[in-house]
């Protein structure tokens, strides 16, 4: 009895963990043509700011890898997803040296754990498939 439950539970988790990357997938395509709508008003205004852009395309990025990550479920797609949150933050923000340094070791780490501790059974396993079924007790 208590197995079903659990599973209709994790059912429902997951159901809404894909109508959660769809929101967020139709968000960020609607960012992507504002982006591109306003990139265009503003080069042809000669008011183009390089730093807006920059924050605007790596914002749909981010998102972009949420969605991979929300589908996936792999060790590989949260790690991409933490990489490029980290980069745009290196990115887009001019903060102090110390914070910079940080944010380098940082993707630094990042690309250790995934040259060192992902293997192809962990991404092979997870990718596109439902989360395991919990073990009747």
């Amino acid at each position: 009895m208590r197995s079903k439950w659990v599973r209709g539970l994790l059912r429902a988790a997951w159901g809404l963990e894909l109508v959660v990357a769809v929101v967020i997938l139709a968000v960020t395509l609607v960012q992507l043509f504002l982006v591109g709508q306003t990139t265009l008003n503003e080069l042809l205004a000669g008011q183009f700011d390089l730093d807006g852009f920059f924050v605007s395309a790596m914002t749909i990025v981010v998102g972009i890898e949420f969605v991979k990550m929300l589908l996936l479920h792999t060790p590989r797609a949260v790690t991409d997803v933490l990489l490029f949150a980290i980069a745009r933050q290196l990115v887009v923000s001019h903060s102090s040296s110390v914070d910079t340094l940080l944010g380098v070791a940082a993707v630094a780490l990042i690309f250790l754990i995934k040259k060192f501790l992902h293997t192809e059974e962990d991404d092979g396993a997870a990718a596109g498939k439902r989360p395991p079924e919990t073990p009747a007790h």
